[in-house]
C-alpha cells in the first residue's frame, strides 16, 4: 500500500504557511493509529496500524530532525535538544519493533511504551515548543516550504522503495 503525501493530512496537503499545523496533523494521525492498534484484537488491523505507525513516525522524525529542529533551535535551544533526545528514544523503540514478529507477545507492550513516549513528546512540542516557535518571529512560509519539499522527497523515496520491494516479491 503506497502512502500519498496528501493522505497523511486527510488530503489537505501540506499547509505551507502553517508548518506547525502540519506537525499537529501528523500528531493527530499517529494518535488515531495508536488508538486503532491498541483498541483492536484483530491481528490484521494491528498489523496494518502498526506498519502505518512506524512509517509515519519515521517520516515525521526525519522531517523534524532534518528541517524543523535545526531551523527552530534558536527559539529554545534546551527544549529543542530535549525533543531531539525524545526522538532518539523513539527511534530505538521503532528499530526494536521493526525487528519483532507481529505475533510476538512483547509486541503489544512495545507499542504501548512507544505510544506513551510519543504522546508525552507530542504534549511537550504542542504545549511548550510550538508556542515559542510562534513567538520567535520566524518566516513560517519559508520554513513550511522547506518542510514541504523535504516531506515530498521522503514520501517519493518511500513509494519507490515499496514499489521496488513489491516488484521483487
Amino acid at each position: 500500500m503506497e502512502m500519498d503525501v496528501n493522505d497523511r493530512r486527510g488530503g489537505a496537503g501540506f499547509p505551507v504557511d502553517q508548518p506547525l499545523q502540519a506537525l499537529r496533523m501528523d500528531h493527530q494521525l499517529v494518535r488515531k493509529l495508536f488508538d486503532s492498534y491498541l483498541g483492536s484484537q484483530d491481528m490484521n488491523v494491528r498489523k496494518e496500524a502498526g506498519r502505518q505507525i512506524l512509517m509515519n513516525l519515521e517520516l515525521h522524525d526525519a522531517l523534524e530532525q532534518t528541517v524543523f529542529y535545526p531551523r527552530v533551535h534558536e527559539a529554545d535551544a534546551s527544549l529543542v535538544d530535549s525533543c531531539e533526545e525524545d526522538h532518539q528514544q523513539v527511534r530505538q523503540m521503532i528499530d526494536q519493533l521493526k525487528a519483532m514478529d507481529d505475533n510476538d507477545p512483547q509486541c503489544e507492550q512495545m507499542y504501548r511504551q512507544l505510544s506513551e513516549a510519543v504522546m508525552q513528546h507530542v504534549e511537550v512540542e504542542e504545549q511548550q515548543l510550538f508556542p515559542k516557535v510562534e513567538q520567535a518571529n520566524m518566516d513560517m512560509s519559508a520554513l513550511g516550504l522547506e518542510m514541504q519539499a523535504f516531506e515530498a522527497n521522503m514520501v517519493s523515496g518511500q513509494a519507490s522503495a515499496i514499489g521496488q520491494k513489491d516488484a521483487r516479491s
